[in-house]
């Protein structure tokens, strides 16, 4: 049993008026992005001071009909995950040391309780547990030919950013660079179920463990630019490829991943023959950066291999990416340092 501390994580009336909300609202409906964006607007009426709701992220326990989950603030900013159930439900069988919150009850209706457990992006297995038993609509998936923008910090703000791009353009650019777990929870906090790639940057220098901890990743970016162009560059690249993909069948992590390949400065011809040769091998990229000279015809190159080419913003003017943008005919992927980048830059590359 776990102990009950003197100071609640969360005060159990607002987690209590929260919980009435969701179950007034939800109970027997579809729980889907309209009905999340309704409880949201109503939350408004709770004035909920010391507790804020991220309603994008309920979820529905897909063997106990009336048990929810959802991410929350509580106090202090303690990201957090409410598991609200009926009385009689059992307790949950995924997650294991819930914090008691409260047991209420509605007017006229049924009791039910309220646990509550650390849910912040330290949280590794939690958060596994969460997208893969819970709510596997926030896994990340392949980038495959879909065109993104990868940020690579702030991915709160990052996934708000993919939002308000997608209202405008249609176009879901969404993908993440860095920590996987800190980039999943984002999306968990956001309600980003359309899919998103999280990307790894595998150093020339990496250990065999960092490899093994990126394996959750669905896109890897190997960077051989240090190396002079030629074949110690390709080799270096087919190893880093072949070394992942190893280290995925051995831990038995079966679903397929991106390779992506930084050459440097290349040209055209240059790029056809390291495609070429990567191909050969077995350990063709999907993606692949190759400078920014001669646009037009290395995405004539790319278009042949059926590759992305990928670019990293260095603060090349609005006239040049556009360029870029029209030249791989809207395929594309850059790289930009955080949320502010990738709003200064969009305006350019969606045309």
């Amino acid at each position: 049993m776990t102990p009950i501390p003197l100071h609640l994580p969360v005060r159990p009336d607002e987690a209590s008026e929260l919980a009435a909300l969701i179950f007034e609202h939800a109970e027997r409906k579809p729980l889907n992005d309209e009905l999340r964006n309704r409880l949201n607007a109503r939350t408004a009426a709770l004035r909920l001071e010391r507790l804020t709701p991220y309603l994008g992220s309920l979820a529905r326990d897909p063997v106990h009909a009336s048990t929810y989950y959802l991410a929350v603030d509580g106090e202090d900013g303690a990201p957090l995950l409410l598991h609200i159930a009926l009385a009689g439900a059992p307790t949950s069988s995924v997650f294991h040391n819930a914090l008691l919150i409260g047991r209420t009850r509605r007017m006229n209706g049924p009791e039910f309780v309220i646990n509550a457990l650390p849910f912040g992006p330290g949280d590794r297995e939690d958060i596994d547990r969460f997208v893969f038993r819970i709510d596997p609509a926030f896994q990340p998936r392949r980038q495959g030919s879909r065109t993104t923008l990868t940020i690579r910090s702030d991915y709160p703000r990052a996934f708000d950013f993919f939002r308000q791009a997608y209202k405008r353009s249609n176009r879901n650019l969404a993908a993440v660079a860095g920590s996987y777990h800190a980039c999943v929870w984002s999306a968990i906090r956001a309600g980003w179920r359309q899919e998103y790639t999280v990307v790894a940057e595998i150093a020339l220098d990496h250990t065999n463990d960092i490899v093994r901890e990126t394996l959750a990743y669905t896109r890897f970016t190997v960077d051989v630019t240090t190396m002079p162009p030629g074949s110690a560059a390709l080799k270096a690249a087919a190893d880093g490829h072949e070394e992942i993909r190893q280290a995925r069948a051995l831990l038995k992590t079966g679903r397929d991943f991106d390779f992506e390949v930084e050459l440097g400065e290349l040209s055209a011809p240059e790029l056809a023959s390291a495609l070429d040769r990567l191909k050969q091998q077995g350990h063709a990229p999907q993606l692949v950066r190759a400078g920014a000279g001669a646009v037009d015809e290395l995405a004539e190159v790319a278009r042949q291999y059926q590759v992305t080419l990928s670019f990293r913003h260095g603060g090349e003017s609005g006239a040049e990416m556009e360029s870029r943008a029209r030249a791989t005919g809207g395929r594309w992927n850059y790289f930009a340092a955080g949320p502010a980048e990738a709003e200064a830059i969009v305006e350019y590359l969606l045309w």
